[in-house]
C-alpha cells in the first residue's frame, strides 16, 4: 500500500470515529436535589401517555417535589389525585447490572416512584412521551411494580409484583431497583427498601433503559438519585 493510500485509509477511519453516532450510558451518578447541586440539563421532562398535561418539579430547600396545588396532602389526594403527575428521566441510558436508587417520601398515602423506560416517543408532542415502562412505586401499604405497555394501540397497565408492608407518610425511604441477568440468561428485577426486598423474573426488561422519577397521586418529595 502506498503512503497516500495509507493516509486515505487513516482519514476514513478517523471520519468514522468522528461521525459515528454515540450511545451514551450513565456509568455512575450521585445527584443531590438541593438548590445549586444538580442541573436540569441532565434530565428530560417527560409525560405519561395517560395524561394530557405536562408537569415538572418544584425546588425546595432539601429536595424537589411534584407540582401540586398549595393545599394539604389529604386534599391533594382526594381532589387532585389524577392531575399532579410529574416525571423526568436522565438523558443517559442505564445498563443492566446497574442499581438505580432514590431517597423519597410522600405527604399522605402515595405515590413517589422510580421509572424505567425502554423508549421515549417524540412523534406527537414536543415533550417526549413514555413508551413501554416499569413503575416501582412506594406508598402507604408497601411497594408495587406496575408494567405499562400497549396492546392493539391501547394502553395496557397491570401489576407484576408487590410487597405488602406499612410505610409512613413524611418518612424518608431509600428505594433501590436493579435489573440483571441470571446465570441462565433470564432477566430479573430486584427491589429493596430498607430491610425489605423482593424480586421476580421479567424477560421483557430491556438491556438498557432510561431511568428517572415520577411523583403522582399526592405530594411526593425526592432528595437524591443515584446510579451505581
Amino acid at each position: 500500500m502506498t503512503k497516500n493510500n495509507k493516509m486515505k485509509v487513516l482519514l476514513v477511519a478517523l471520519s468514522l470515529v468522528v461521525y459515528m453516532p454515540l450511545v451514551h450510558a450513565a456509568t455512575k451518578a450521585e445527584i443531590l436535589f438541593k438548590p445549586g447541586e444538580w442541573s436540569s440539563n441532565d434530565w428530560e421532562v417527560v409525560k405519561s401517555p395517560r395524561c394530557t398535561y405536562v408537569h415538572g418539579f418544584v425546588q425546595k430547600e432539601d429536595g424537589i417535589e411534584n407540582e401540586c396545588p398549595d393545599v394539604s396532602g389529604e386534599e391533594i389526594h382526594k381532589k387532585h389525585f389524577n392531575d399532579v403527575y410529574s416525571a423526568m428521566v436522565l438523558k443517559d441510558r442505564v445498563e443492566v447490572e446497574q442499581t438505580v436508587s432514590s431517597m423519597m417520601s410522600f405527604d399522605w398515602r402515595m405515590a413517589p416512584l422510580i421509572v424505567l423506560v425502554e423508549n421515549l416517543d417524540n412523534s406527537e408532542t414536543a415533550v417526549p412521551t413514555l413508551g413501554d415502562h416499569w413503575e416501582i412505586v412506594l406508598y402507604a401499604e408497601g411497594l408495587n411494580v406496575w408494567r405499562h405497555s400497549t396492546k392493539n394501540g391501547k394502553p395496557l397497565v397491570y401489576r407484576t409484583a408487590y410487597l405488602k408492608v406499612p410505610l409512613n407518610k413524611g418518612e424518608r425511604y431509600n428505594l433501590e431497583v436493579k435489573v440483571s441477568k441470571t446465570s441462565k440468561g433470564m432477566k430479573e428485577i430486584v427491589v429493596k427498601c430498607g430491610d425489605h426486598q423482593f424480586g421476580y423474573v421479567d424477560n421483557d426488561l430491556p438491556d438498557s433503559f432510561y431511568a428517572g422519577i415520577v411523583g403522582c397521586e399526592g405530594r411526593n418529595r425526592f432528595y437524591d438519585f443515584k446510579i451505581k
